[in-house]
């Protein structure tokens, strides 16, 4: 490593350090009642079904790390919301689907 990146590195807070998805060395896991939940809906657990792991994993995590139980229950009922249309969740739809979302377009 170079000078300046060694310099970053020594720099970094512990605070910040591992709260990043994919940073967890143990995959998160969807509680069992959030399970039951997005399971009771057909179209939304046959597209949860077929995403990949890594996007799954992430949805997770984007769900179980909020803060606030008010906040943990509004991205579950997005998630349940957008994978029964076949969409992924906005925080993780890359920019250019978002926007030809947004005009129409699919």
């Amino acid at each position: 490593m170079r000078p300046a990146g060694l310099r970053a590195y020594e720099a970094r807070r512990e605070a910040k350090t591992g709260i990043y998805s994919y940073e967890q060395r143990e995959a998160a896991t969807l509680p069992a009642e959030y399970e039951e939940r997005l399971r009771a809906d057909a179209r939304a657990w046959e597209d949860w079904r077929a995403r990949p792991p890594s996007y799954r994993k992430a949805a997770i995590w984007w769900i179980v790390s909020a803060k606030r139980e008010e906040t943990r229950e509004r991205r579950l009922a997005q998630l349940i919301r957008d994978s029964a249309r076949g969409r992924t969740v906005p925080p993780l739809t890359p920019p250019a689907k978002r926007r030809a979302a947004g005009s129409g377009r699919s």
